[in-house]
């Protein structure tokens, strides 16, 4: 009998410049992680950039599945389906709901992805790449304790072989009547916003960094 309640959990090939480097440095087909709670992926959440035309501002973000088709490029994608009781998605979607209303606060891990080749992870309070956040989500919420090393690295290529049992659908990503809904990836903020915004993420990166080093 098939749960009524699930998270869904995608691993996508995105069609920009910084994805293709990201797939040339780990040697595996798939370069964004992101969750869903609906079947039709109308919106999904990761942490990813905020604007297309801002490579650097970036944290938790509500992605379109349109983020994934603006190329005209046909993006492979693998969907994962694993089932939840009740309890723990109503827990989850009151914890991504936070993440909405504080999403400010949130922000990219630049640490862990220069440090991704290494196989290490850099822990910054409220920061997370994408694998990073799918990663917490699993383990702290759908109990997979297992997933990744002792110290809690886990790249996409294991996560995908992991979640290899819950494997729902794996090809062309073609979702029916998208829209951006709360995306804000096509707007176009002038140079001096984009920069006051990027020079936010690392100010607050390095600040939480630091600031837990010394007061650890």
């Amino acid at each position: 009998m098939k749960s009524k309640y699930n998270l869904y959990v995608l691993l996508t090939r995105t069609p920009l410049k910084t994805g293709k480097f990201l797939r040339k440095v780990t040697n595996f087909e798939y370069n964004h992680c992101s969750i869903s709670f609906d079947k039709d992926f109308k919106i999904l959440y990761s942490f990813s950039r905020r604007h297309k035309n801002s490579t650097f501002y970036a944290g938790f973000t509500r992605e379109s599945s349109l983020r994934y088709m603006i190329e005209d490029e046909k993006t492979k994608v693998q969907i994962f389906e694993i089932p939840l009781t009740k309890k723990t998605y109503k827990k989850l979607k009151k914890y991504v709901k936070d993440l909405i209303n504080h999403e400010d606060e949130y922000i990219y891990n630049y640490f862990s992805l220069v440090t991704y080749p290494f196989r290490k992870n850099v822990k910054v309070k409220k920061a997370y790449t994408c694998c990073e956040f799918t990663v917490h989500i699993l383990k702290d919420f759908c109990k997979m304790a297992d997933l990744g090393t002792k110290k809690g690295y886990c790249s996409i290529k294991e996560l995908s072989s992991y979640l290899e049992p819950y494997l729902l659908y794996e090809g062309n990503f073609d979702v029916k009547d998208a829209s951006w809904e709360q995306d804000k990836y096509l707007e176009k903020p002038n140079i001096f916003y984009k920069s006051y915004k990027t020079t936010g993420v690392f100010t607050s990166l390095f600040y939480r960094f630091f600031k837990e080093k010394i007061f650890r």
